[in-house]
C-alpha cells in the first residue's frame, strides 16, 4: 500500500529575501503566519486560440480559499525541484495534462511580498474541451472558459469569488504571445 505525506509536511525550496536558495523546510511552517519564510510557486494560465482563460473553481475542503474561483493551476516548488518542472507536475496532477517543458511559455515572474513568494507565472496553450481534463486530485470542482473581458468583470462585480487572479498586465502579456502563435 502506497503512504501518502501530509502535504503541510513536505519540504519546499526556501530563499532568502535576495532570491539566494536556503536550506528547505517543511510547508506547514514556511506558509504560516508567524514564521513564513519565502519560498516558490509556479503558476499556469491554459488558455485557447480565442483568448479565453480557462477559470476553476476550488473544492470546498481545501484550506485555502475553499469554493473560490482562480484563473490559473500551480502551487509550490518543492525543494529539489524548479519552477518549470513544479508547473509541469501541477498541470499533470492538477487536470491530467503532460506537456513538454517547451509547451509553456513564461509570461511573468517575481516576488510577491505579503505571501514571501518568489513566482514564475506560465501559460500554456489549450485549443481541446475541458471535458478532455482529469481534475485528478480533487482539488478543483468545476472549470469554465471566460474571455478576458468576462473575467475582468467577474472578477471586479464579484471580487469574493475570487482568488489567484491574472493582472491586466499579465492579460497583455498573454495576448502578445497569443498573436505571436496564432
Amino acid at each position: 500500500m502506497e503512504t501518502k505525506t501530509n502535504p503541510n509536511d513536505e519540504l519546499l525550496s526556501c530563499f532568502d529575501e535576495q532570491g539566494n536558495l536556503t536550506e528547505p523546510k517543511p510547508r506547514s511552517l514556511v506558509c504560516r503566519d508567524g514564521t513564513r519564510q519565502w519560498h516558490a510557486v509556479a503558476n499556469i494560465w491554459l488558455v485557447n486560440k480565442q483568448g479565453q482563460i480557462l477559470c476553476t473553481r476550488r473544492a470546498l475542503h481545501l484550506s485555502g480559499n475553499p469554493g473560490k474561483w482562480q484563473s490559473y493551476l500551480g502551487g509550490h516548488v518543492k525543494a529539489g525541484s524548479s519552477f518549470l518542472k513544479t508547473a509541469l507536475a501541477e498541470l499533470e496532477e492538477e487536470v491530467g495534462l503532460a506537456v513538454r517543458e517547451s509547451g509553456l511559455v513564461l509570461i511573468d515572474k517575481g516576488k510577491y511580498e505579503p505571501w514571501m513568494h518568489f513566482y514564475e507565472n506560465y501559460a500554456y496553450l489549450f485549443n481541446s474541451d475541458i471535458s478532455q481534463l482529469i481534475f485528478n486530485d480533487g482539488e478543483i470542482i468545476g472549470a469554465k472558459w471566460y474571455n478576458m473581458d468576462e473575467y475582468n468583470k467577474e472578477l471586479l462585480s464579484h471580487p469574493e469569488n475570487w482568488c489567484n487572479s491574472c493582472t491586466l498586465s499579465n492579460q497583455l502579456k498573454i495576448k502578445q504571445w497569443l498573436e505571436k502563435i496564432c
